[in-house]
């Protein structure tokens, strides 16, 4: 991890703990302590199949491209991907090479084969994100809510810029040489043994990768079956993560309706996108809970269910993706994966 990406996640920890003092240490405390360990634990299930559901959507995309992985390799390759996306500011690039770089080592497929797997993933995530942002937005009309309004247009503004750009690599032959080529140089400098002698060859490579991608890419977009059942793992994935922050209010003895937690993850998606700080530590903390307290919730409740929910949804996972990277990398560096 850079140096920068480790101030700056101890710059995030540092809001969050303002933050807790802010809503009262004393409160916060006391909430955590007599949370009900059966919502909490329905919250962390909601989580699992959360990642589940992600992990399968992308096998769909990956088996219809003739990438023949186990479903375990996908998982693990999802968390791996998701620990990556956590240190990475911005808008969280940084998990697609590692979870290309999983699957081509775990398959001895193309890496032009995968990337369109990946890529095609991305786009129709933003399907049901749009869908559920639009619900979003005509709710918080409905309320009259100035500050979820303008969160939620920035949303809007963002995912369709992703969709865009997104499209472009994946149209832009030219475009994707260079994401491609720059996917290649980090990994080079996470695995520097493995590309010890083939800098020559690597262009060639990129540039079969290439072709592998396009007609991949342009396979996967043409068949309705894999756009239906991954559009049915998408929903179900936002539907899990709804559920999930809806257990977490319950947890603490808060009735939210879902409506109310729709309009703020949603809203809370874009700054997290655009946050300086890897994984929008700190900052989407304090955005949700800004966004939870215009809706008249407490602020000792608000901030509670903001950060158990990070948590379950931040902390947990990129533990065990790190530890899941830490384990990978020792055997892929020894050649034995």
């Amino acid at each position: 991890m850079k140096k920068r990406n480790s101030l700056m996640i101890f710059v995030g920890i540092g809001v969050i703990i303002a933050l807790i003092w802010w809503a009262g240490v004393e409160e916060t405390l006391k909430l955590v302590m007599e949370a009900k360990l059966e919502y909490f634990l329905l919250a962390l299930l909601m989580q699992i199949l959360a990642t589940l559901a992600w992990a399968f959507r992308w096998r769909i995309f990956l088996k219809r491209a003739e990438v023949r992985v186990r479903v375990r390799d996908i998982i693990i390759a999802t968390m791996v991907g998701i620990f990556a996306n956590n240190l990475t500011p911005g808008a969280r690039a940084g998990g697609e090479p590692a979870r290309m770089y999983v699957i081509t080592k775990k398959s001895n497929s193309g890496y032009g084969q995968v990337f369109a797997t990946i890529m095609a993933d991305r786009i129709l995530d933003v399907i049901p994100v749009l869908i559920f942002t639009l619900l979003a937005f005509k709710y918080a009309l409905s309320l009259k809510v100035k500050l979820l309004l303008s969160v939620l247009s920035i949303s809007t503004v963002v995912l369709l810029l992703i969709v865009v750009v997104s499209l472009l690599i994946s149209l832009n032959e030219s475009l994707a040489f260079k994401v491609l080529n720059k996917i290649a140089g980090l990994i080079k400098r996470v695995f520097p043994e493995k590309f010890a002698g083939i800098e020559e060859t690597l262009e060639e490579k990129l540039k079969k990768s290439i072709m592998d991608f396009r007609k991949t890419f342009l396979e996967l977009s043409k068949d309705p079956v894999v756009l239906g059942k991954t559009l049915f793992y998408s929903l179900a994935l936002w539907v899990f993560m709804l559920l999930r922050t809806y257990f977490v209010f319950e947890s603490i003895g808060y009735h939210l309706e879902i409506q109310k937690i729709l309009m703020v993850q949603m809203a809370g998606i874009a700054l997290g996108m655009i946050s300086i700080l890897p994984g929008g530590v700190g900052i989407t903390e304090a955005v949700n809970s800004a966004l939870y307290l215009s809706l008249r919730i407490d602020k000792s409740l608000a901030v509670t269910a903001t950060v158990l929910d990070r948590f379950i949804s931040f902390w947990l996972p990129t533990i065990i993706g790190g530890g899941l990277s830490v384990y990978l990398g020792a055997k892929l560096s020894k050649g034995r994966a």
